[in-house]
């Protein structure tokens, strides 16, 4: 009686821990299923499909200019199917040659073909034209200066030097002043951080040191863009038409400036010279009674900072063109005597290149 009561315990108590088990191992199959057939936010989806590990299946060669000029350096990347650059990785070959980097400076002119490979894989071929500039560089130096400085005399005589040496050195007196007060004056000095006078800029944004060569220096660096500028006056009305033609694809935002200057204006200029007898100004007067005043900026066609060039006319062979006019400024004293300084400036409001002419004379790219 007793083993029977035994072997009824026994044999239930087993039911219990095989049907335990069996409703685990249920448990866990589901929780398996579940995650293997789960899907996160962060897997790469293709088609619905998990990406197998991103295999590398192809490569891409690119760069930023299919022109430029000879003797330049341009740069490559290359990057494969997955997006990741793997330039570093990439053999690259200009008309057939590998050049050991990813930057090539172009000896010549015509069209070269460049490609690259990584294992056995090889790109697409991309085209690079090397010419030629078809435009002068020009550089501006202004001139913040004032009749009431003393020390001014000394800038302008080293800028008049400068202009001398080269015609490609083009001047704009800033004045802060009574007699000839440029309006904007006090805008520019605050922008392009003049605190001091006599203060000389090249290209607006760079501290001249007064010396001839620093801007003669920046005359060897070429410009992907010329300008053309064609004026005239009616009445009391000034037309200008200003021209900018890119020989290469102009990327960076481009804003078009356009002064109005007048030569030999004359006034009193205070001179702190006068006993320096190394001075060109010694004995000369303090002030200096009938001293003459040119490229002295009387007011803009433009905004001072310059007009939007749009972005769809920057692109390599395209010409812009501005067609500005003005009322003659009752500031000016002689309208025989006015010139029209064009440039453009980039993004830091540096200036790329810069053309003058006198009113009513039509200048040609150059």
């Amino acid at each position: 009686m007793y083993w029977l009561f035994y072997y009824v315990i026994i044999k239930t108590h087993t039911k219990m821990k095989i049907k335990n088990i069996v409703k685990e191992l249920v448990l866990v199959t589901f929780v398996v299923f579940a995650f293997s057939c789960s899907k996160s936010e962060d897997e790469p989806s293709s088609g619905g499909q998990v990406d197998p590990g991103g295999v590398e299946t192809a490569i891409t060669i690119s760069t930023a200019y299919d022109k430029t000029f000879k003797d330049s350096a341009v740069a490559f990347w290359v990057s494969n199917n997955n997006d990741a650059d793997v330039t570093s990785q990439s053999t690259i070959f200009v008309n057939g040659t590998a050049i050991g980097s990813n930057v090539y400076t172009f000896p010549a002119t015509g069209s070269f073909t460049i490609y690259a490979t990584k294992g056995e894989l090889q790109s697409n071929t991309i085209t690079v034209e090397a010419i030629l500039p078809t435009h002068t560089t020009k550089v501006m130096v202004e001139d913040y200066t004032g009749t009431w400085c003393g020390y001014c005399p000394r800038l302008a005589t080293a800028l008049e030097n400068t202009v001398n040496l080269n015609a490609n050195v083009i001047p704009v007196a800033i004045h802060d002043d009574n007699e000839m007060l440029f309006p904007y004056a006090n805008q520019m000095e605050n922008t392009f951080g003049v605190t001091g006078f006599p203060t000389g800029k090249v290209n607006r944004t760079i501290s001249w040191n007064e010396s001839t060569s620093q801007p003669i220096s920046y005359l060897d660096f070429r410009q992907k863009m010329g300008l053309a500028i064609n004026s005239s006056i009616a009445g009391n009305t000034i037309s200008a038409e200003v021209k900018v033609h890119y020989d290469i694809d102009e990327n960076n935002s481009q804003r078009l400036v356009v002064y109005l200057l007048e030569n030999g204006l004359v006034y009193p200029q205070v001179n702190y010279y006068n006993n320096d007898g190394s001075s060109p100004w010694y004995q000369t007067g303090n002030p200096i009674q009938g001293f003459v005043h040119d490229h002295v900026a009387r007011e803009v066609f433009t905004d001072v900072m310059g007009d939007v060039i749009p972005s769809g006319q920057t692109k390599s062979g395209n010409t812009y063109t501005a067609n500005l006019t003005m009322d003659l400024p009752s500031s000016v004293q002689d309208s025989d005597k006015l010139e029209i300084v064009a440039f453009v400036v980039g993004a830091d409001n540096k200036i790329q290149n810069v053309q003058k002419a006198n009113l009513g004379e039509y200048k040609d790219f150059d």
